[in-house]
């Protein structure tokens, strides 16, 4: 019999429309259309349902703590009324049952000073995307009129900072290849903000990234290296990066710090704002319908969902990754990249990474600098 890994992380898209219109987002401008047809919400009665279906499920499986991740589109669009009605919902179910830990990801436009009560209220973790320095965000984070976005991200994270700073968590920055890499980790850090995650764009082999230099192929390796190179020289000491922390831990045999590049078990799953179940959301970047599980909250338990092969070979450990990763020295560290990056639309996401090259090169010069700096040890 199967072993179940259970869940313990949920992403719940609140909203499916977005007040921004970024080139990169997977929701809307890579090729899946879905959400056209999602609820603009989640109703009540939808997320009264999920949250029992999630205490059902803690209860089954022992799960003292999950993590109730609230997306869109943007999240904030909901309002301030009913995120914390959202919450509340959530409070109540599982009380007593399981501990949930509240976040959400955000543009950042929408932190006013009602909302942010909220988010003090029911002690709800935030992170908001800024790609940098102005011209590189205003380049791909746009609204419906074509305008920038920068100054009101950052309007909203001063707010945020003035108003709740221990709810802040930090910034996601997708990284464009022809940002220079140390401006834009100076741009950041000056932010004061403790952790950041710079992010591939989500492409594929049948949706290839952008790539500026044609002298080598591992531009985006040698991105991470130049960043990676003024972390460590504690120029910022206080300033987490997940990424680069993720490669460092699994190098030196601890564990995975995120689920975009491990072999352990995935134990999260998407719920559409029709209750409706998917993989993880980033698999929009691979086509139009291909996350969803095909059941939802009306008609099945997350057990259920756990069983469907689109989770099942995301806890499949190295069963999952094509044959030239196997014969990977890196295997156990890179796990085959991120899963939606694997996609083509020959072999499904029997593929390495889009970025191999990248990852393998960024890898290997990782590792040597951790093997010099402990005297050439292994």
């Amino acid at each position: 019999m199967e072993r179940i890994v259970p869940l313990n992380e949920y992403v719940i898209k609140i909203a499916s429309r977005c007040n921004l219109d970024c080139d990169y987002c997977y929701e809307y401008n890579l090729g899946d259309d879905s959400w056209m047809t999602q609820p603009k919400l989640m109703a009540e009665k939808t997320v009264i349902k999920l949250a029992k279906r999630i205490r059902q499920h803690s209860i089954s499986h022992g799960v003292k703590e999950v993590v109730l991740s609230l997306h869109g589109g943007e999240p904030l669009m909901v309002g301030a009324k009913r995120l914390g009605r959202i919450c509340e919902i959530f409070e109540e179910e599982l009380s007593g049952v399981v501990k949930p830990i509240i976040t959400t990801q955000t543009n950042g436009i929408l932190l006013t000073e009602d909302i942010i009560d909220v988010i003090k209220k029911h002690n709800i973790s935030v992170s908001v995307s800024l790609d940098g320095i102005k011209d590189i965000h205003d380049k791909h984070r746009r609204d419906h009129k074509k305008q920038g976005s920068y100054e009101r991200v950052l309007t909203g994270i001063d707010s945020l900072k003035r108003l709740a700073p221990q709810n802040f968590t930090g910034l996601l920055c997708v990284i464009d290849p022809n940002a220079e890499p140390v401006e834009t980790l100076d741009a950041i850090a000056e932010l004061g903000v403790n952790f950041v995650d710079f992010l591939l764009p989500h492409h594929n082999w049948s949706s290839l990234p952008v790539r500026v230099r044609t002298d080598i192929n591992y531009e985006y390796g040698l991105w991470y290296w130049e960043v990676f190179k003024v972390w460590v020289s504690d120029k910022y000491p206080k300033l987490s990066i997940r990424f680069l922390e993720n490669i460092v831990s699994q190098l030196s045999g601890g564990k995975n710090t995120f689920e975009a590049m491990t072999l352990a078990p995935c134990s999260l799953i998407t719920i559409a704002t029709d209750g409706g179940y998917e993989g993880v959301d980033c698999l929009k970047s691979t086509g139009s319908g291909i996350q969803k599980l095909g059941i939802g909250v009306d008609f099945g338990s997350f057990d259920l969902a756990i069983n469907n092969n689109l989770v099942k070979i995301r806890q499949s450990g190295d069963l999952q990754l094509a044959s030239k990763c196997f014969d990977c020295r890196f295997k156990k560290v890179c796990a085959g990249g991120y899963f939606p990056h694997r996609w083509s639309d020959e072999n499904g996401f029997d593929n390495p990474s889009v970025y191999c090259e990248d990852l393998f090169w960024l890898i290997d010069k990782i590792r040597s600098y951790l093997l010099n700096s402990r005297g050439g040890q292994n």
